[in-house]
């Protein structure tokens, strides 16, 4: 069940992307400033939302289902949520893949 979640949600190139941007965001975000270092919480959502040019509703969207994978953690930093990629989730979904797709 974990690979097909997971399949269907990664379908999407907006939310490939977002992990994408989350694995380097120093690199990926360094035109863009943030109150705190990318390492300390992550990538404001604010910054995600500019980057893909979305709305904020959509955004929200994106990274609430990126978040109820697992593949991506949230931390509220006053009133803002800042994220990060979940890279031992992320190992734990490309194991699970790999094991249906050798089971075919």
């Amino acid at each position: 069940m974990l690979a097909e979640n997971a399949m269907k949600l990664l379908a999407n190139p907006l939310r490939v992307a977002i992990l994408s941007w989350l694995k380097q965001p120093d690199v990926t975000f360094a035109a863009y400033s943030q109150l705190y270092p990318y390492e300390q919480y992550g990538v404001c959502a604010s910054l995600i939302q500019d980057k893909a040019g979305l709305s904020q509703p959509a955004t929200s969207l994106c990274l609430k289902s990126l978040h109820e994978l697992g593949v991506v953690e949230a931390q509220k930093v006053g009133k803002w949520t800042y994220y990060r990629r979940n890279n031992a989730r992320i190992q734990e979904i490309v194991d699970s893949i790999t094991e249906q797709l050798q089971q075919l």
